[in-house]
């Protein structure tokens, strides 16, 4: 069973607990207060936090930008009748899923799988992103080193066989031949 991390008034804990195990989850901790529930997220790894605007120690607002800034997982956060008029800062916040009290189990329910199914995206997004950004260095200093390499007479082409050649025979990638190249640590002399 998945762990969820209750950051909310009591009254909310007593309408939202009983549901939680319809969507696979125990209740493992919870809090009224917002730089303890930093605290206890940090040390304990849920798999689900659900927080109120109606928090102690800190506002709402900085609760829920740190949680989503640590990335630990799904942030749900319930809006009372009283909190509506924060409807516009909640949604800037970028947590996975708004509920709005009061609370139906089936409002728990889709807000749990929408909030999954939200973070898990935002994770494979971030995964892309992350390789994209590393293949667009590595091209960037393969060109770098390509245009070191021109100078002693090679054509473009020929300079990236050589790269790759080097990279093949000393089993390094050819991000690494590259860099040796831009630092001057291995330049092609005799290899030409």
């Amino acid at each position: 069973m998945n762990r969820a991390f209750l950051v909310l008034k009591e009254k909310l804990i007593q309408e939202i607990n009983p549901v939680l195990p319809l969507v696979n989850y125990q209740t493992i901790s919870k809090t009224e207060n917002g730089i303890e529930a930093l605290r206890i997220a940090q040390r304990l790894e849920p798999n689900l936090i659900i927080c109120s605007w109606d928090i102690q120690g800190i506002s709402a607002l900085d609760l829920v930008q740190n949680l989503i800034q640590a990335n630990l997982c799904p942030v749900i956060l319930v809006l009372e009748q009283k909190d509506q008029n924060s409807l516009q800062y909640a949604v800037k916040t970028g947590v996975h899923q708004i509920i709005t009290a009061p609370i139906r189990a089936v409002d728990i329910i889709a807000g749990v799988v929408q909030a999954e199914h939200r973070y898990h995206t935002e994770l494979m997004h971030r995964d892309e992103i992350r390789k994209l950004n590393d293949e667009v260095t590595t091209r960037k200093i393969l060109y770098q080193a390509i245009l070191k390499l021109i100078p002693l007479g090679l054509e473009e082409e020929a300079a990236y066989a050589l790269i790759r050649k080097q990279a093949m025979t000393t089993r390094k990638s050819i991000r690494s031949v590259a860099v040796s190249i831009v630092k001057g640590l291995w330049l092609p002399t005799e290899e030409k």
